[in-house]
């Protein structure tokens, strides 16, 4: 399974939650950084059979993360977790692709959601759907902003409304700054505008719940 955390002190209690209570189970990888939750879950070679979201991860909301990724793939049933109250987050998490939420603060309840979701089912209230369900809804859906980007454009995107400049976005994701400029041009001309600042308005200024939506 995998684990996407903002907080490392929770990363490792989740991680101890899950050796003593769900003892079958392995941890292949945990991360603190959305967009490399997003890439893991993706791709073949690190893709876990369940993954549990942090929604107030801050490098990109927990809901943008369930909403990539199940656009993705029909595979990976994903688990919402919070320390806030559930029903901040539960209607949204559904819409966006997770299979139900959980309370980070209760161990039966992680237990129970975990086996729940890893099984095909779903946990919890919030209109929760089965990852296949979930994936052919969004795969159908109209097209929004964030869908007509890459993910390395998006995530370019994203380090670019941050503040950061090429030199420190080309850092971050480890590539070269040629790089970093290549795919922000592409992004500019796929949100068909003709300036940086206008594609981080479009970017930036359409995004509501987790979601962007074409303006």
């Amino acid at each position: 399974m995998g684990i996407a955390d903002n907080d490392a002190l929770s990363l490792r209690s989740l991680e101890r939650i899950i050796a003593e209570r769900v003892p079958d189970a392995t941890v292949l990888w945990t991360t603190q950084e959305g967009p490399q939750a997003v890439i893991y879950a993706t791709s073949q070679r690190t893709q876990p059979d369940v993954l549990m979201v942090d929604m107030s991860m801050e490098s990109m909301p927990g809901l943008m993360i369930c909403r990539r990724i199940r656009r993705a793939t029909n595979e990976v049933p994903m688990l919402a977790i919070t320390s806030f109250t559930l029903g901040l987050y539960a209607e949204d998490a559904g819409r966006c692709g997770a299979q139900g939420i959980a309370s980070k603060n209760n161990e039966n309840d992680l237990v129970a959601g975990l086996n729940a979701v890893v099984d095909g089912g779903t946990y919890g209230e919030g209109g929760f759907e089965t990852a296949a369900m979930a994936h052919y809804r969004l795969e159908c859906a109209p097209a929004t902003v964030e869908d007509m980007l890459t993910t390395r454009e998006a995530q370019t995107m994203d380090l670019l409304a941050e503040g950061l400049d090429d030199e420190m976005i080309a850092k971050r994701l480890q590539i070269g700054r040629d790089t970093v400029r290549k795919h922000v041009q592409t992004a500019m001309h796929k949100l068909g505008v003709s300036t940086r600042w206008q594609a981080l308005l479009r970017w930036s200024g359409s995004e509501k719940n987790g979601r962007r939506y074409v303006l």
